[in-house]
């Protein structure tokens, strides 16, 4: 079967990068070139100026794991919801400068897409050196590798290998020096499919509290799924996530948001009939209503916080 008939609606590549310059135009935006990826494929941003001068910065990424369309599909969908005029980011735009990065791995999307979906996962879900990229940020602090499961493994071939060194891959060297660059108030990282909203990772109870609200807030905003928040003080751990790096780093307010539920996908195939639709809706309409709308909100709370400490690089 051809791949663009087997993953309908989801578009190729090419098709996608269409669409993305499109609507950039359509918000008097900005296609920035930010580095290219391991295949030499650009890795680009979406710039949208505030209407504002002077404004602070917030940054929406997704696909960072190549089989991950539907998180891009969300990033997308708020420069569709800014392209027709939607109020909340009419406003949104008011108050800071939007950065969107619609696929982070584009390696891992072209493979995934050339497959129709098949294969096994690490194969669809690293980039083209099999890393997984959210496992290749620095831990903040010199922490040490986790034993937990999926915090990341050393052996390459596995689903969460974190790659030879800390940012050895140009993805995430190239999003550091943008994060480095721009100075981000926050951020929103977009996978699938666990339903969940993931904070940075702190253990000081200030910061917790605060993601605690913001996560409260994105939930509230959610008109059909409302995802529930994924964090411990004491069980979490630092896994080389992108999220606990803009965090500690960068000095930003970030986190990981996993469209699409366990239940709904169990619902939708008991048995998928292959990895791909495992970890995508077959009608992403009603999930990019659902996280546009979570994500408005979190990002206009963000807003009226000050941005958190940075510290060290970490290992």
């Amino acid at each position: 079967m051809n791949p663009a008939d087997e993953l309908a609606p989801y578009p190729s590549p090419e098709g996608r990068a269409t669409e993305v310059a499109a609507l950039a135009a359509r918000v008097g935006g900005e296609l920035v070139e930010y580095g290219t990826s391991v295949e030499g494929r650009p890795l680009v941003a979406v710039r949208v100026p505030s209407t504002l001068s002077d404004r602070p910065r917030i940054f929406c990424g997704a696909n960072i794991h190549g089989v991950e369309f539907i998180a891009g599909r969300v990033a997308i969908g708020l420069l569709r919801a800014l392209a027709d005029g939607d109020p909340r980011l009419v406003s949104l735009r008011s108050q800071a400068e939007l950065w969107v990065v619609p696929s982070i791995n584009p390696d891992g999307y072209a493979r995934t897409f050339a497959a129709g979906g098949r294969g096994r996962l690490p194969h669809l879900r690293g980039n083209a050196h099999g890393v997984d990229l959210n496992r290749n940020y620095p831990r903040p602090g010199g922490a040490g590798p986790s034993w937990l499961p999926g915090a990341g493994s050393d052996r390459p071939g596995d689903a969460t290998y974190r790659g030879p060194h800390p940012l050895s891959e140009p993805e995430t060297a190239a999003l550091d020096r943008l994060f480095g660059a721009h100075k981000f108030v926050a951020a929103a990282n977009f996978h699938s499919f666990m339903g969940t909203l993931i904070p940075a990772r702190v253990t000081d109870r200030r910061a917790y509290a605060t993601y605690r609200r913001l996560c409260r807030t994105f939930r509230r905003a959610q008109p059909h799924h409302r995802y529930f928040r994924l964090a411990s003080r004491i069980f979490d751990t630092f896994t080389g996530e992108q999220e606990d790096h803009q965090h500690h780093v960068h000095g930003t307010w970030a986190v990981c948001v996993e469209t699409f539920t366990l239940f709904a996908s169990w619902r939708q195939h008991w048995r998928a009939p292959s990895v791909f639709w495992r970890f995508n809706p077959r009608d992403p309409a009603p999930w990019l209503e659902n996280d546009v709308s979570g994500v408005c909100a979190y990002f206009t709370a963000a807003l009226q916080l000050e941005r958190p400490p940075a510290y060290d690089r970490g290992a």
